[in-house]
């Protein structure tokens, strides 16, 4: 019923034309952040594969479609959440627009992805606003199956809120309240210190940048 819930209430929110913009939008900045990593993403690759965390609903995954197909349309895109909602919301997406692509829409929990995804076959990695919704264990657990799954030299991309300051902290405690509140999920509050030193500690490399949205972080990740 959770997941139902939040479905159709956030849906206000994602399911304007004003969150496709800012997807393509948040796209192109993680990806020209490579750029001072002093890395680039082969996109033109033979095998291509790029995956789709916590997809939310049918507008991020027609937008995430769009926007690898017209950099590879041979690419194999794998989507995931664990709503019953938003997977048959897709799976209706992909069998009206993109039939004949290459695409998987699975529902499972992102810390089963080595139960079908091959070891060290993604290339890119991409989510958004979804690492809120792991406490500290779990986001351990979840960056090894994301290092697990990744190519050498695969890519992460994702925005999400982390507190800096008091202040931030009061900001998440908001949301994490909103969340429960409104949306009917649990969702967890984390310390930009905290996550970055997962990120080191997991091998990667990445860069940071901040958002329009107070709190809400630019990330860009290379597995090293």
């Amino acid at each position: 019923m959770k997941h139902k819930s939040y479905y159709r209430r956030f849906k206000i929110i994602i399911g304007t034309p004003l969150w496709r913009i800012y997807l393509r939008s948040s796209y192109k900045k993680c990806l020209k952040n490579l750029k001072r990593l002093n890395f680039s993403l082969n996109f033109s690759k033979k095998s291509f594969s790029a995956l789709l965390c916590g997809v939310g609903n049918e507008a991020t995954a027609d937008e995430f479609i769009k926007f690898v197909t017209g950099k590879n349309k041979n690419a194999k895109i794998i989507i995931i959440d664990i709503g019953d909602e938003q997977i048959r919301a897709v799976r209706k997406l992909v069998g009206a627009k993109y039939s004949p692509l290459d695409i998987i829409v699975k529902k499972i929990n992102a810390l089963e992805l080595d139960s079908f995804i091959k070891k060290h076959s993604i290339d890119w990695i991409e989510t958004d606003g979804f690492l809120e919704y792991f406490d500290q264990r779990h986001l351990r657990l979840l960056f090894a199956q994301w290092k697990n799954v990744l190519a050498e030299g695969g890519v992460i991309t994702f925005r999400d809120s982390f507190s800096k300051n008091k202040f931030d902290e009061l900001i998440g405690s908001f949301r994490v309240w909103i969340a429960r509140e409104w949306l009917g999920v649990t969702v967890f509050s984390h310390s930009k210190k905290f996550f970055e030193n997962l990120i080191e500690l997991s091998g990667f490399n990445y860069c940071a940048e901040p958002t329009l949205l107070p709190t809400f972080i630019r990330y860009t990740l290379i597995k090293t």
